[in-house]
């Protein structure tokens, strides 16, 4: 009995064994609810790397136990409703749902005084550039009409520099947005070729009524400016000090817990 229990456990932390059970229920809790494809599309990788990462939570939360971290429930409802939306979770998915604001809590504790300098912005700002490259881009009014009698109308109006279109019944028009003009589809591409200012397009059927769109701005592709690139930056480098913070503090703690695997019970 004692030799078929250990050749079903594929982890130990301490003390603690992980079945094989717990391991494969943990797992497709994980893939329906989080993952959200079917479980056959998983692969035995993926389910050691989850085994890898069920074994971290165990340790967090016993660090975060340690510390006197602990997740509210008004902060759990919260996380939820932020990040995954307010759907039925199994208690698997619940504990590694804390895991990661516990993650976060021990973070603020452990890396509560890093800072990113003006100097280093800048120096990522320059050393990576491309990353900053704007595409050529174009302001869109966007107006849909119910039939095409009403698209017709709209289309007059609107090529021939007339606003508004007080008076014409069934055309919806929603607020203009900016697209980059190399991901527009290929239809509107056409239409509004070659994107200059008041350039409007015939209507276009979209199966459920027409749409009409007008160009009434423009802006060419180059480089975002540094000033307005820097809260970007400075978000990017904090969030990879921090990361690196984070994991020389669990590598630290990972030693004090005798952790093994066996892969090949899975």
């Amino acid at each position: 009995m004692v030799g078929f229990s250990y050749a079903n456990v594929v982890a130990k932390v301490n003390q603690r064994s992980i079945t094989k059970e717990e391991a494969i229920s943990a797992f497709n809790a994980y893939w329906r609810e989080i993952i959200h494809l079917p479980i056959t599309q998983a692969t035995k990788r993926d389910m050691q790397e989850f085994l890898v990462e069920y074994v971290r939570s165990l340790i967090i939360q016993q660090e975060a136990k340690k510390m006197g971290i602990n997740v509210k429930e008004s902060e759990f409802k919260e996380y939820i409703t932020k990040n995954i939306g307010n759907v039925p979770l199994s208690e698997t998915v619940r504990e590694l749902v804390k895991t990661e604001i516990l993650t976060n809590k021990i973070l603020d504790r452990i890396a509560k005084d890093i800072d990113v300098s003006d100097k280093e912005i800048t120096a990522y700002y320059y050393l990576n550039l491309r990353d900053f490259k704007l595409p050529a881009q174009v302001l869109v009014r966007r107006v849909l009409a119910e039939d095409l009698d009403t698209a017709n109308e709209v289309y007059y109006r609107l090529s021939r520099g007339v606003e508004s279109l007080e008076g014409i019944r069934g055309a919806k028009e929603g607020d203009p947005m900016w697209y980059s003009i190399q991901t527009l589809p290929e239809i509107v591409k056409q239409q509004l070729y070659p994107y200059e200012v008041g350039k409007t397009s015939k209507p276009i059927d979209t199966g459920s009524g027409y749409l009409i769109l007008k160009v009434i701005d423009r802006r060419g592709g180059g480089i975002l400016p540094l000033e307005e690139a820097k809260p970007v930056v400075k978000e990017k480098l904090l969030k990879e000090k921090r990361q690196e913070v984070f994991k020389k503090w669990f590598q630290k703690v990972s030693k004090e817990y005798r952790v093994e695997f066996f892969f090949w019970q899975l």
